[in-house]
């Protein structure tokens, strides 16, 4: 089996939909001998922020001199961005070999895309002999193929509205289901300010007799100076301080995520895990470098200035949208394309505020919102905006109306960053043919 056809038949088996239940990945971690129990997992949960906060996590454990495995979903342009080992993307051959030796499995289980994935996640990092696996849920937690492992220490970042027809249409609701990955005596570190959905916390907690630590109530900082791609403060977490701690991603929204993940990298230091101080600067202060980690108020050009960001619900737009009051007074270029199941209508209604010059693009994979229903979404919300049935085209034409003194966001989905990156590669090693 090639790369291309492990791929083609991964991707095949996103027909199978997205199943809630452990039935699948046990039943592939059995034939597999069970390699997840020979990883030493920190599991990481959340709404918004869990694929950052996972990247710094890695990133200060690399920079500890661990071998670290990191699992992210979604990728923006190769499959092999989910499954990384010190930064590196597993290779083709590695995925072809994975994927031979689960096929039968998976057809017999009618595993989904995610399962399958996952399972040869953990048996990847368990045959490599890491250190630590850092491993992001795909959805929810508490039903999440990932939801096997007995973590060191369980990680859950902000609570917000999203897969509200699979997780509950409440904060509450979602909260329970991302609860799911604390798990019996093990530390858990939450990120949330929500009285209600930290009562949810507080409950599931006690039931599992499980340590549990909000962020707030074991971080602190102060003395910030925020920039677009990176923040410098005096930190604080379990009572050690880091003056002058740099971390490595633009966005206020990121310094929350640099706090939960520095109050997880605090706990595992207090539960005996080797962590030098200077390793612990090195890391935050490269987390991209370290792991790879791309698409998060990412500068693409200066001439003009093209920023890419995945967001892609109402939590994170607005979260992006505070970021980008570093740049008050220079008027902007949107480009935005979301999938069908996103509330792109809201985000859209937000993001109008910001922006003069809103161009909106279909994007190839067919859960994309598609021309017609742009064109009603923005009828229905009277926007006034450009729409057009391809991404190529849409960036053009935002590179073309974008004065050099001006920006353009590129915002709405991980699959309109995988669109776009390559296209913009092009233009930046052969301007003059955009």
């Amino acid at each position: 089996m090639s790369f291309a056809e492990a791929t083609k038949f991964l991707y095949s088996l996103e027909k199978m939909g997205i199943k809630m239940d452990l039935d699948n990945i046990g039943g592939l971690m059995d034939f597999a001998g069970h390699p997840e129990k020979r990883l030493r997992v920190v599991h990481v949960a959340g709404t918004n922020g869990k694929g950052s906060t996972c990247a710094a996590i890695a990133s200060v454990l690399f920079a500890a001199g661990k071998d670290v495995g990191l699992y992210t979903s979604p990728h923006i342009e190769s499959f092999t961005e989910r499954i990384k080992i010190n930064g590196r993307q597993i290779s083709g051959e590695d995925v072809a070999s994975l994927t031979e030796f689960f096929v039968t499995e998976i057809e017999r289980l009618k595993a989904t895309f995610f399962e399958a994935t996952t399972a040869i996640m953990f048996k990847y990092f368990a045959d490599s002999h890491i250190d630590v696996a850092v491993v992001e849920t795909g959805m929810g937690g508490r039903l999440d193929a990932t939801n096997i492992v007995d973590p060191i220490v369980s990680v859950i970042t902000g609570i917000g509205l999203d897969h509200t027809e699979i997780l509950g249409n409440t904060v509450e609701k979602i909260a329970f289901e991302k609860a799911g990955i604390i798990k019996p005596r093990r530390p858990s570190i939450v990120n949330s300010k929500n009285n209600s959905v930290m009562d949810v916390f507080r409950n599931v907690s006690r039931e599992r007799s499980s340590p549990l630590f909000f962020v707030d109530e074991v971080t602190s900082h102060s003395n910030t100076l925020m920039e677009l791609e990176s923040s410098v403060l005096d930190a604080e977490a379990f009572g050690t301080k880091y003056p002058s701690l740099k971390i490595g991603l633009g966005g206020r929204h990121q310094m929350e995520n640099g706090m939960t993940a520095l109050a997880t990298v605090q706990m595992m230091m207090k539960s005996g895990e080797s962590i030098a101080e200077e390793a612990v600067y090195r890391g935050f202060g490269n987390i991209s470098e370290n792991t790879g980690h791309r698409g998060r108020l990412e500068v693409l050009s200066r001439d003009p200035l093209v920023i890419l960001d995945v967001a892609h619900n109402p939590d994170g737009i607005d979260a992006l949208l505070d970021s980008l009051d570093l740049l008050s007074g220079k008027k902007g270029t949107l480009l935005f394309g979301a999938m069908r199941d996103k509330d792109s209508r809201t985000m859209l209604e937000h993001l109008r505020q910001r922006f003069g010059r809103v161009i909106l693009t279909q994007l190839r994979i067919g859960r994309s919102l598609d021309e017609k229903e742009l064109k009603k979404l923005t009828d229905d919300i009277k926007l006034s905006s450009q729409v057009f049935d391809n991404s190529a085209e849409a960036l053009r034409s935002a590179l073309n109306q974008t004065d050099t003194d001006e920006f353009i966001l590129i915002t709405g989905s991980h699959y309109l960053a995988g669109e776009v990156l390559p296209i913009l590669e092009k233009v930046a090693m052969h301007p003059e043919d955009p």
